[in-house]
């Protein structure tokens, strides 16, 4: 298996993302009206769509049709990531209650304190950054797969992350999720006009690059 490059991933990503440019600022149209709910289901459909496509060795992003499937898939996307959230969450948070008591015993030691919900924070950090790593290459998996239980296929989905090699696929996660998180930011922080030109080019930015990861793992 030839060994990715994070350069030519990103490049990629970039240059499909804007091809053509008019289906991007759509999917940023989408973004905006998700305040009321059934639009961000449509985008979660396009998203699904590009992945798919990816896959499947389409260059550029996919026409708007069928809206009635496009919908359908952002159901299955959001569900997928739902699955696998949820428990991360109540983890997270279960993670936190026995510190809570710690907490309060700790209010007039400042350095108990900080190490106490400190400890909470790094744990719940790093157990976010590993469900983060898993749904990187889990949702194109279970694109691929065509199931939504698919995202459990941990034994089939760790197999893949060990063919592009652990440092590898982690290095290839952090550059990407950065990225695509400081499009993100710089696109929230300018009202209306960056939700629409800019955030839709990180997203579709993280979803070429999770489609190709996934598919050099094919074969």
């Amino acid at each position: 298996m030839k060994r990715l490059n994070i350069g030519d991933l990103l490049s990629d990503g970039f240059r499909y993302a804007t091809n053509p440019y008019g289906r991007a600022v759509a999917l940023g149209v989408l973004h905006l009206l998700s305040f009321l709910i059934v639009p961000i289901f449509f985008a979660l459909g396009y998203v699904y769509r590009c992945i798919k496509g990816t896959i499947e060795g389409v260059e550029g992003l996919p026409e708007y049709r069928d809206w009635g499937g496009m919908f359908i898939d952002g159901l299955k996307l959001f569900a997928a990531y739902l699955i696998i959230l949820i428990p991360t969450a109540l983890i997270i948070f279960l993670i936190g209650v026995p510190l809570r008591p710690l907490r309060f015993r700790a209010i007039l030691n400042p350095y108990a304190m900080i190490m106490s919900m400190s400890s909470a924070y790094i744990a719940s950090f790093i157990i976010g950054v590993l469900a983060g790593l898993y749904l990187f290459m889990a949702i194109p998996h279970m694109i691929y797969v065509g199931r939504i239980g698919a995202v459990f296929s941990f034994s089939e989905i760790l197999e893949r992350i060990r063919k592009i090699g652990y440092g590898d696929y982690l290095a290839i996660y952090i550059v990407t999720f950065i990225l695509a998180w400081l499009l993100a930011l710089v696109g929230s922080l300018i009202p209306i006009i960056g939700v629409i030109l800019i955030v839709p080019i990180a997203v579709l930015l993280l979803a070429r690059v999770q489609g190709l990861v996934f598919k050099s793992t094919i074969g």
